[in-house]
């Protein structure tokens, strides 16, 4: 690998890794696999060594390259039972959010993933379709289920009056 690949992959890592993260621990629920599915993601891409037209192809490529490891790690006779929602929680920065993710953790990961990467992390639909590998109206009827879910539960717990 020459120097400008390492630099160019320090980059791409330095400016996607959180995002990355993020969506791994959304699908995983567990710090120490949420940051390896990372690795793995990254080392894919190393290997791979595609060449990106731009910014959003790279993100795409990086997100559905950890949404597949993520879900097969989710598949995998390894992957544990235990689930530390702490972990999840000690990523988030407010107390507001920490709140508002402590009730997201309760929905499935069909609705959890794609609200997170909606919200959190700034995705339009089509982009998380096109990431995910399901059709647009799979992401819009995921977001309205997920959240009518989530204000079903953040009106049990307190948050909302309905």
């Amino acid at each position: 690998m020459t120097d400008t690949e390492k630099q160019y992959f320090s980059d791409m890592y330095e400016k996607h890794a959180k995002s990355v993260y993020g969506i791994c621990l959304m699908y995983l629920k567990n710090k120490d696999d949420a940051e390896e599915a990372v690795t793995e993601t990254f080392i894919r891409i190393m290997q791979a060594n595609p060449a990106f037209e731009n910014d959003a192809h790279t993100r795409a490529y990086l997100i559905q390259t950890a949404v597949n490891i993520s879900k097969n790690l989710l598949k995998s006779s390894w992957h544990r039972n235990v689930v530390k929602d702490e972990d999840v929680l000690m990523y988030m920065a407010t107390p507001e959010e920490e709140s508002v993710m402590e009730e997201l953790l309760q929905l499935p990961p069909k609705y959890r993933v794609v609200l997170y990467m909606h919200y959190y992390e700034g995705y339009k639909a089509q982009e998380i379709a096109d990431m995910m590998k399901v059709s647009l109206s799979a992401v819009l009827s995921r977001l309205a289920r997920g959240r009518k879910k989530l204000k079903d539960i953040l009106t049990e717990g307190g948050y909302f009056y309905a």
